[in-house]
């Protein structure tokens, strides 16, 4: 896989997995303290676990307006004011960073999810073939359930846990603890892509400045393009 693209340079594109991996984080805490979630946001952050051949990172984020929700809060969340606005996100994507680099040191479960995820991505496909539909194009299709399965029985098991801090009505809900759970699957994804394209924990602390410039740029680009 080719890291960049035309449009954006392998830093931009570091700083935008993080971002995704926030918006993850930050759709999290809205289900566990609200019950809710915006359904595009969460399928957005999903549809990057389907992508399992992509030929650069342009190919598993090709909508970033998807993720301006993730690009404003990792650029506030770094901010003086936004560290205690974002105070619980934070220690989600914080997790998801540490859970990714234990994933990286046990390859059969790499193997496992990806086997599973290809499982899921052939069942999609067939689905949308008979549909007349695009895979990534029927969020209906994602089935929060079985991504959390996949959640339960890997991720789980490492020696870190990540503790969703929310209302106990909706934490009871199943259906919002299976999108936690597939939310958290994808952040961890996108958390291993910012590690593969150099980004590290201690680069949250020394570079908040660039990071956050970076990001300004790329919501503005944005803007600009839409």
């Amino acid at each position: 896989m080719q890291n960049t693209s035309a449009r954006f340079t392998e830093w931009e594109y570091r700083n935008i997995a993080l971002a995704v991996v926030a918006q993850c984080a930050q759709l999290v805490h809205s289900l566990a303290t609200t019950g809710r979630a915006d359904p595009r946001q969460v399928n957005a952050c999903i549809a990057p676990l389907l992508v399992l051949e992509p030929d650069s990172v342009a190919d598993i984020y090709p909508d970033l307006a998807a993720f301006s929700s993730g690009l404003q809060a990792l650029q506030h969340s770094l901010s003086h004011e936004g560290v205690k606005e974002f105070a619980e996100p934070i220690k989600y994507v914080l997790g998801m960073t540490v859970l990714q680099q234990q994933l990286m040191a046990v390859p059969a479960m790499q193997a496992q999810i990806r086997q599973r995820l290809q499982i899921r991505h052939s069942l999609l496909a067939d689905k949308s073939e008979q549909a007349g539909e695009t895979a990534a194009g029927d969020a209906e299709l994602y089935d929060f359930a079985v991504l959390a399965a996949l959640y339960q029985d890997t991720i789980s098991r490492l020696t870190m846990r990540i503790h969703v801090k929310g209302t106990p009505e909706h934490l009871r809900r199943q259906e919002v603890a299976d999108k936690i759970r597939a939310l958290l699957l994808a952040g961890i994804r996108s958390a291993l892509l910012w590690h593969q394209l150099g980004g590290r924990r201690w680069h949250l602390f020394i570079y908040k400045k660039r990071i956050r410039e970076c990001v300004a740029q790329i919501r503005r680009s944005l803007i600009s393009v839409h």
